[in-house]
């Protein structure tokens, strides 16, 4: 495969990246990609390499580059005049951004991630006893979907009824991801974050009035070191970014799993007669499917990355899926190794700075959930003769669907 005969802008690249990302690891590590208008960065050194430097490689798009997530001003004029601009202060760059992070780290904690280990089960149980109840389902309409919106819901603190409307509202967030999106579609997009939103603000304004442990009662009452209170904007796009960071990857991981056990019967077979295997089948599952496969920085210097020079003012893509195959630092990389030693090493969640803060919490509920879907049902298949079809997208990757049957 020929690097420049091809683009990660391709749907059939999107739908199956893989040889392109070995191709681009052999002849073109980084590769000025013409229809992005951006340096594409894909072994792993060179990605960590740019993520460690984010003062020369910046994270803050919409401060320093004036990147917005929407492509069309109608769609920024909505947010503008009836919400709050799309801004989560935990893409800022260090030193600003240590003290936002601060501000969500405790929810995030090792300890209190086990405290919530106990709901996580009860819901993943009722999840599957609904699955029980037939022999075949669609398992992202089905489970994959609802684990994580549930969790997110009870971690803010908010209504459990209401995780079906916070779904909505998070689903259509990362629509312009996709870039994609018609102009009509990105002003309904706007238009349903704006519900979020008031939806937000009028939580926030309980749970300032009448704070609780949850994390929404954490940033309505949030306060710099120095004593002044968060503004609301702000706690706005920390709300918004733990909803949709804490749902939507765990949705894609929990698909992307389930078929990787469906199209590869040994590893189920590995599975069931050693369950302590499924924490690096997990690891395995974020490596390969890497449900976050990468994003932008912008270059507010000049830098050079693996011998070639960007210039400031540039955009640079950091390619964390192609990184996680490079075979310099996982051996055979695009097979499942249920005894890789370095299985964890993987940048599904970012590196450094910007490193996933939900990352425990994520492995906890994909942990919980295979082992709860392979001690329920003895098989599994998929329900379709139809090819898997995945999302369009150049940032993220998921299925848009996965039928299986099960016994």
């Amino acid at each position: 495969m020929k690097v420049e005969a091809h683009s990660l802008m391709d749907p059939e690249i999107q739908a199956d990246p893989f040889a392109y990302y070995h191709a681009l690891h052999e002849q073109a590590p980084v590769y000025w990609m013409p229809d992005a208008e951006a340096w594409l960065v894909t072994r792993y050194r060179d990605v960590q390499h740019v993520l460690r430097h984010p003062e020369i490689w910046s994270n803050d798009l919409l401060a320093k580059a004036g990147f917005s997530m929407f492509q069309h001003e109608e769609a920024r004029a909505v947010l503008e005049a009836e919400g709050w601009p799309r801004d989560t202060r935990l893409q800022s760059d260090p030193p600003i951004h240590r003290e936002y992070r601060a501000l969500v780290n405790d929810a995030f904690t090792a300890g209190r991630v086990r405290t919530l280990a106990p709901f996580v089960e009860r819901e993943c149980e009722a999840l599957l006893d609904a699955m029980a109840e037939t022999e075949a389902c669609e398992f992202i309409g089905a489970f994959a979907a609802w684990l994580p919106i549930r969790v997110v819901t009870h971690l803010l603190g908010l209504p459990a009824e209401d995780a079906r409307r916070i779904k909505h509202w998070s689903d259509a967030w990362v629509e312009p991801l996709s870039s994609a999106v018609t102009l009509e579609r990105e002003i309904e997009v706007a238009r349903l974050g704006v519900e979020l939103q008031q939806y937000l603000a009028d939580w926030m304004d309980r749970k300032a009035r009448q704070p609780t442990s949850d994390v929404l009662s954490t940033l309505a009452t949030a306060s710099f070191r120095d004593g002044r209170p968060l503004p609301l904007a702000e706690k706005m796009g920390l709300a918004e970014h733990l909803i949709v960071g804490g749902h939507e990857t765990v949705t894609s991981a929990l698909a992307a799993g389930m078929k990787l056990l469906v199209e590869h019967p040994e590893v189920e077979a590995a599975l069931r007669r050693d369950p302590s295997k499924i924490r690096n089948f997990v690891e395995e599952v974020l490596r390969l499917e890497s449900p976050s496969q990468g994003f932008f920085r912008y270059a507010v210097a000049d830098g050079e990355v693996g011998g070639t020079t960007i210039p400031k003012g540039a955009m640079v893509h950091v390619r964390f899926a192609a990184a996680n195959r490079d075979p310099e630092i996982f051996p055979d990389p695009d097979r499942i190794d249920l005894d890789r030693p370095n299985a964890g090493a993987h940048m599904a969640f970012s590196q450094g700075e910007h490193h996933c803060v939900g990352a425990p919490l994520a492995r906890l509920e994909l942990q919980t959930a295979f082992r709860g879907l392979l001690s329920r049902f003895a098989h599994f298949e998929l329900a379709t003769d139809e090819p898997l079809r995945i999302v369009p997208g150049l940032a993220l990757r998921t299925l848009e669907r996965l039928p299986l049957r099960f016994r």
